[in-house]
């Protein structure tokens, strides 16, 4: 179960620390980029141990997970890891290419490494805000809580949005280093084909959750009525 939750974050910041370790450091957007994906992983993992440990709703849900046999969940588990891999490795095509300085492509790898620590943002805020509120909630509790402010009136899951804005950033930056070579376009093309399927397929899921659980309750219908984007602003 861990290599769906804290090994995920923590695996992307070991990967990341790697790449910093391995280049030379410099105010430059390609490290930036990895630092920015330390901090991610970093933040991310810390944030799903916590919560594993203070929502009990979470805490039952990972300890239903780990009831699997070691030998069955193996192979998935090993799947992720080359899926990891594979989404942090523009950062490390950005880190090896060289763009003049002052070009087209140096300035738009910029761009995508400042979409990147937006997405990051996004996230943490949205994650934390969430977690305050289902944290205060009752056990068992059957009425819709939300969140609905901040962040939640963008879309209905914004922390989704982060996720997904921070991968399509680290991968865009990445991607103009990556010249006419098939390598790094199918690494980091299928990294973010993976991550953007499951984060889309999530916010699916959830949303079919909720409207079971919470489609007759005033609060949430008036809110699904004001905030009608799933992930993607201004797209149902």
């Amino acid at each position: 179960a861990y290599s769906f939750s804290v090994g995920y974050g923590l695996s992307v910041a070991a990967m990341s620390l790697a790449l910093l370790t391995s280049f030379k450091f410099s105010l430059s957007a390609p490290s930036i980029l990895a630092v920015t994906s330390l901090v991610y992983g970093l933040r991310l993992g810390g944030y799903i141990f916590a919560r594993e440990r203070t929502v009990e709703s979470k805490r039952k849900q990972f300890e239903e997970m780990n009831k699997r046999p070691i030998l069955k969940r193996t192979p998935l588990a090993l799947g992720v890891s080359l899926l990891y891999a594979f989404m942090v490795s523009p950062a490390l095509f950005a880190l090896r290419g060289t763009l003049d300085a002052g070009s087209v492509l140096k300035k738009v790898q910029l761009c995508f490494t400042g979409v990147s620590a937006f997405g990051m943002l996004l996230e943490a805020v949205a994650d934390q805000h969430k977690y305050e509120v289902k944290r205060k909630s009752k056990e068992g509790e059957e009425s819709f809580v939300g969140p609905t402010t901040w962040s939640y009136t963008i879309c209905r899951h914004p922390n989704y949005l982060g996720e997904i804005l921070f991968w399509a950033g680290l991968f865009g930056a990445g991607s103009v280093s990556f010249g006419k070579s098939i390598v790094p376009w199918a690494c980091g093309g299928l990294g973010l084909w993976g991550i953007l399927s499951i984060m889309l397929g999530a916010s699916a899921g959830l949303d079919k959750k909720q409207a079971e659980k919470y489609g007759e309750q005033p609060d949430y219908v008036e809110w699904k009525r004001k905030v009608s984007s799933s992930v993607i602003p201004f797209f149902k």
